[in-house]
């Protein structure tokens, strides 16, 4: 009977240790082949073939959908241009210009993946094509929980949350588009609490 219990015991923490390790190498290696331009990171070849094997045990994690190499790539912000963490309860400025895309989306999320629900009656992402701009083609973009005039992207609740910039059928997605390129900052505004 001592036999059988200890024989469990060193199953359940060999179990137990194999999954915390295999969790920490993924958490550790989760910036492998990313790309960082101001607040935002991307991982060019998170869709590609020539992923590496940390990058697509990240992906099939969370369940996240990526785009192909040539498809496009998508930018993600969890932090101001200041280093900041983003808050949900707090207002935002997006403004600057884009990389050349046929069209390109701006959406937050929650840490966990989900779309973060916008309030009744307002979307949740924007589109490029829809948004007001400049003379010289930029944008600025308001993000938080408070209406702004021009183009604003609600984002309700409380906590941290992920802004995420897709660009669609870009040169940014090649290798050689990643070396030139410059991304709108993220200038936090006002918070709800203070």
């Amino acid at each position: 009977m001592r036999f059988m219990i200890l024989l469990v015991l060193s199953l359940l923490l060999a179990l137990g240790l194999g999954a915390w390790t295999a969790d920490r190498a993924l958490e550790m290696s989760a910036d492998l082949g990313t790309v960082e331009v101001g607040p935002w990171r991307a991982n060019p070849l998170g869709g590609s073939p020539d992923a590496d094997p940390y990058s697509r045990a990240v992906l099939a994690r969370i369940g996240n959908l990526t785009l192909g190499g040539g498809e496009g790539i998508s930018f993600r912000a969890i932090e101001d241009s200041t280093g900041r963490p983003l808050e949900r309860q707090c207002t935002y400025v997006l403004a600057g210009q884009t990389p050349p895309a046929r069209v390109w989306t701006l959406a937050a999320y929650l840490p966990d993946g989900r779309l973060i629900d916008p309030g009744e009656g307002r979307p949740g992402w924007l589109v490029s094509r829809s948004l007001l701009r400049a003379e010289d083609n930029a944008t600025q973009i308001t993000v938080g929980p408070a209406a702004a005039p021009g183009n604003w992207l609600s984002v309700t609740g409380r906590g941290s949350y992920i802004l995420a910039l897709t660009l669609y059928d870009t040169p940014a997605s090649t290798s050689s588009g990643l070396g030139r390129l410059a991304l709108p900052s993220l200038t936090r505004g006002a918070c709800a609490d203070g």
